[in-house]
């Protein structure tokens, strides 16, 4: 799978202007945290996904757009980067290792997440 990742390709501020997203996930065994828009037939479904999440501090559902910037620091030693998350309505960040970010064309709504491989556990009753 090519995603769009960070460290990598992405450049920041990533902006989604007029969006709504909310959490759709997140899996503690495999530290993966899901943002995803919500259905709109005319605009593109966009999943954020972060992993190797150790903070998480959002609301469940973010309003009115979203932008996601990195906290720039000196400390070059640490694998954590801290995900800056926010709009005019509130500001929230994530500690994770890594981003991805993938978008695609939809008709409809689906509950199937573009980071699904990413998520499944092996784990099972």
């Amino acid at each position: 799978m090519s995603h769009d990742r960070y460290p990598g390709r992405l450049s920041f501020p990533l902006r989604f202007p007029n969006r709504r997203f909310r959490i759709w996930s997140y899996v503690p065994s495999h530290s993966g945290l899901v943002l995803r828009t919500e259905f709109e037939p005319d605009a593109p479904h966009i999943e954020l996904l972060f992993k190797g999440v150790r903070q998480i501090n959002l609301p469940a559902t973010m309003t009115d757009g979203l932008v996601v910037d990195i906290e720039r620091t000196n400390d070059d030693d640490s694998d954590d980067v801290t995900f800056l998350l926010g709009n005019d309505h509130f500001s929230g960040h994530v500690l994770a290792d890594h981003l991805f970010l993938d978008q695609e064309e939809r008709s409809r709504y689906s509950p199937f997440s573009l980071f699904h491989g990413y998520l499944r556990s092996d784990f099972e009753r």
